[in-house]
């Protein structure tokens, strides 16, 4: 691996423009110099990005899987097998996240990913950890085991939380007994708790947001909408979230999940600097059609027809099987997004989301050398993950 790597004659996205025919110097893993024209440096491996544009890497807060494996299979050897798949999609880091199990199969699947982390050069980086579950209202489970759904208990809890440093984010149902403490012990130790797979009311994301709920996940999808009970009418969790600014959110952006109306509306409420794109992809994802199992390899059914995966009754979808990429694609040509306001929804505002954009996220000096070169197509041709080119 060379020191130093020099990308030239490429269209470099950066927060807010566009800059053509700009050159970038990545040194010792790290963006040295962006400038206009073609720099010139010695001993330095060259990428000549004519016809590419050169984006920042992009940042999938909420992937389960890809290419027949899951993070709830819990072995390295899965973990990579995800990495080294969405790393091909311009994936340069991820919260490995988990589906609703028992805590022992939770704990499993952490420990496979502390094992990973170290591993550099084979795929996106894993950049911790999403819980996704258990603690989830039942009547909005989703595609997650009926029999692992429960409240929190703080004896549980604790052990998961006790156990890693690396938990980022976690979704929740807020308005179950138990979340109350449990939205207190996240926020205390600086992970972003999240409302989904929730019935929750306005009056309810009102009081979790003030013990510290900071994000929404997969808007729409799992989620309470207009709560009407006799005659009263109260929001739920899509308008406290349009709403609020004290939450940050994300959406699916296959195209499937959401139409591009309230795409759309996302975009107008929240504005591209509050609102992530994710994949939600499992391990059907890169994979022919056929049944999968959602989370753990005992976990529920899925069906995948023409790549879209959803449940064995049709009745809903079943995460998606798409990589970054293409939620790029679709948020531009489908929802009418401008490409860099696209590239900064997958790259800079989940890093934001993180605490982790002052390092990550972007193409600027001092920051993180994860770079992605893609076509007008949204085809990735080369990523760059921590200054090394992913083969």
């Amino acid at each position: 691996m060379a020191e130093r790597l020099l990308i030239t004659n490429g269209k470099i996205i950066t927060p807010n423009e566009i800059l053509d025919g700009h050159s970038l110097l990545v040194e010792d893993q790290i963006i040295a110099e962006i400038a206009s024209g073609n720099m010139r440096v010695e001993d330095c491996e060259t990428i000549d990005a004519h016809g590419f544009y050169v984006s920042p890497g992009f940042i999938d807060l909420h992937i389960h899987g890809g290419k027949g494996s899951d993070v709830m299979d819990a072995t390295p050897e899965d973990l990579l097998t995800i990495t080294r798949f969405h790393a091909k999609g311009g994936t340069t880091g991820l919260l490995a996240t988990t589906a609703a199990d028992s805590l022992e199969n939770t704990l499993a699947a952490i420990d496979a990913v502390h094992q990973v982390q170290s591993k550099a050069g084979v795929g996106s980086t894993i950049l911790g950890i999403h819980i996704e579950g258990p603690y989830f209202n039942y009547e909005k489970k989703g595609c997650h085991l009926p029999g692992a759904i429960r409240n929190p208990v703080a004896n549980e809890y604790l052990q998961l939380l006790d156990y890693t440093d690396q938990i980022r984010l976690m979704t929740l149902a807020p308005e179950i007994e138990g979340a109350d403490g449990l939205i207190q012990e996240l926020a205390k130790r600086n992970i972003v708790p999240s409302c989904g797979h929730s019935n929750a009311s306005y009056n309810q994301i009102v009081h979790a947001v003030a013990l510290g709920l900071r994000h929404s996940t997969h808007l729409y999808c799992a989620m309470s909408g207009v709560i009407k009970t006799g005659a009263k009418r109260e929001g739920g969790i899509i308008e406290s979230t349009l709403l609020m600014d004290e939450l940050t959110t994300e959406v699916i952006a296959d195209g499937r999940h959401l139409p591009p109306e309230l795409m759309k509306l996302a975009v107008k409420c929240k504005t591209p600097d509050r609102l992530a794109v994710v994949t939600d992809a499992m391990r059907g994802a890169g994979m022919p059609d056929g049944i999968y199992t959602f989370g753990s390899k005992d976990g529920t059914q899925a069906v995948v027809k023409g790549g879209v995966a959803t449940m064995p009754d049709n009745t809903g979808y079943a995460s998606s099987t798409i990589c970054m990429n293409d939620t790029i694609r679709v948020m531009r040509d489908l929802v009418g997004v401008r490409l860099e306001d696209a590239v900064r929804m997958a790259s800079l505002v989940p890093a934001r989301i993180l605490g982790m954009d002052d390092r990550r996220g972007s193409l600027e000096v001092g920051k993180v050398a994860d770079i992605i070169l893609f076509d007008d197509r949204m085809h990735v041709h080369r990523t760059i993950v921590e200054g090394i080119a992913i083969r």
